[in-house]
């Protein structure tokens, strides 16, 4: 698998940094859970993989989720209730967490701290399957 990148930092000549990292981790989990490569043919002018995800969902997940992970989503065992309202409701933290990580100002971006912060609520919001289920509203920044 080849993994093609782009900082637009490093295209103008910056150093690599911590923010660029962080802006390229973001780049790989919006193409992990979108199915969508970066330099996909759709992306065109100023539509990026970023922009996509944000104008075309804001509180329409399922729209942007990549089909295969939709279908393992919702092929689960119907018995367990509320299990893919669960397991939208983290897949949209992760995406979340995707857009704060590609803020186009790197100082807006946030720490790769606090994104690791976010994925394990996400992960641990699934794991304790609560007695509150969340209802499905973006948790992305916008």
């Amino acid at each position: 698998m080849y993994c093609y990148l782009f900082n637009a930092e490093y295209g103008w000549g910056e150093k690599p940094s911590a923010a660029g990292d962080v802006y390229s981790y973001g780049i790989v989990l919006l193409e992990m859970f979108c199915g969508k490569s970066p330099t996909d043919e759709c992306f065109t002018g100023d539509l990026s993989i970023r922009r996509w995800v944000q104008s075309s969902c804001k509180d329409k997940i399922v729209q942007v989720i990549d089909p295969q992970l939709l279908s393992l989503i919702f092929n689960d065992d119907p018995s367990e209730g509320e299990g893919p309202i669960l397991q939208l409701y983290c897949v949209d933290s992760i995406v979340g967490v995707g857009i704060a990580c590609t803020t186009n100002n790197p100082d807006e971006r946030i720490g790769i701290r606090e994104a690791v912060r976010r994925l394990k609520a996400a992960r641990d919001s699934l794991s304790n399957q609560s007695d509150e289920s969340p209802t499905l509203t973006s948790t992305r920044d916008t």
